[in-house]
């Protein structure tokens, strides 16, 4: 690593940046990143390049561009480096390579002329052999016939024909499956803020919390645990297995908005005050 490089790398560093965020920032694809900080300047198209390369990377950590390109102007290789140009032979003309094609194509053309000759001579000879009258007669033997003998029928076969008795089908058994009993979330009665609910037919017991404005959670058991304290942001979706109580006591802190669920089944808040306890006792 170079002594631009570290000196780049620390900026980058003391910005909290990393090299994938230094590349959202100056669009510069993060090898060409890496190789300044590495001093690799051979990965990159170019001097020019590399001059603006560094110069970006240097503006986009809080340095001086300029100042730094400057400093280090002899570690950094130059543009006149690059001018390759004039050791570049010279491309021949399209009049030179046009001619070239054309003496070529001279060349050969009276090859491909007599090869077509004697492609049509064979053509022709072929043709003129199918037409010929008898020439392609075809002799064709008669193939041996496949012979069923029928076996005549007898008078005691015609008056007694044999019927194959059909063995009766026995009935199927239609399995009936029993339906499974339903969830019934039924309303007991409201005192206050708190509105009661009994809970049968369950399978599970969980409930759930889904919050479209922030609010406060407290969740009690039968023997006023607390089972959950906590806020909830708007946005979030709060879960909690209670199969292991009789009764819960849910309260929310801010009604406006959220839903609570038992077993995804809403469970209604009968009134309109912001501040509701849902109580919900467990059948089981």
């Amino acid at each position: 690593m170079t002594e631009l490089g570290a000196r780049l790398k620390e900026a980058r560093l003391a910005k909290g940046y990393s090299i994938e965020d230094l590349q959202e920032i100056t669009k510069i694809q993060k090898r060409y990143l890496t190789g300044i900080e590495e001093g690799n300047y051979a990965t990159m198209p170019g001097a020019f390049y590399v001059r603006a390369f560094i110069k970006q990377y240097a503006e986009a950590v809080g340095l001086n561009g300029d100042e730094l390109l400057e400093t280090y102007k002899t570690d950094i290789p130059s543009p006149a480096n690059d001018e390759l140009s004039k050791s570049i032979p010279a491309t021949p003309s399209r009049r030179t390579l046009g001619g070239r094609s054309s003496n070529k194509f001279m060349e050969v053309f009276p090859m491909i002329v007599a090869v077509l000759f004697v492609i049509a001579i064979i053509v022709m000879f072929w043709f003129l052999y199918q037409n010929k009258p008898g020439g392609s007669s075809e002799s064709f033997e008669p193939k041996d016939e496949l012979v069923i003998e029928q076996q005549p029928q007898t008078e005691q076969d015609i008056k007694d024909p044999v019927v194959e008795e059909e063995e009766p089908e026995e009935p199927v058994e239609e399995e009936v499956e029993e339906p499974e009993p339903a969830q019934q979330l039924t309303f007991v009665e409201t005192q206050g803020e708190t509105s009661t609910y009994d809970l049968t037919g369950a399978e599970s017991y969980v409930v759930k919390l889904v919050a479209t404005n922030n609010t406060w959670l407290n969740i009690r058991d039968q023997d006023n645990k607390i089972l959950v304290d906590k806020a909830i942001v708007a946005g979030e979706t709060f879960e909690l297995d209670v199969a292991s109580s009789s009764r819960v006591r849910v309260r929310i802190g801010s009604t406006p908005g959220n839903t609570v669920y038992m077993n995804d089944q809403v469970v209604e808040f009968p009134t309109d005050r912001p501040t509701q306890n849902l109580v919900i006792q467990f059948q089981k």
